[in-house]
């Protein structure tokens, strides 16, 4: 049996959102979920996210979460 992973697909309902916060200045964004499945595609996982994701401010990482 395969191993089921936490994608967008699964984790994000549509009254909730993406949130990203950067770990270097601490800016926040969000993003409701027809722009995260837009932005990211909705197999996309909590780790693929992160790492597409890079501050505008300061050019650092984020941490994401629902």
């Amino acid at each position: 049996m395969g191993q089921l992973f936490q994608n967008l697909n699964r984790s994000l309902r549509t009254d909730q959102v993406l949130k990203a916060q950067c770990e270097g200045c601490d800016r926040r964004v969000t993003f409701a979920r027809p722009e995260a499945v837009r932005l990211f595609g909705s197999d996309a996982t909590p780790m693929e996210i992160r790492a597409r994701l890079v501050c505008r401010v300061c050019g650092g990482s984020a941490r994401v979460w629902i």
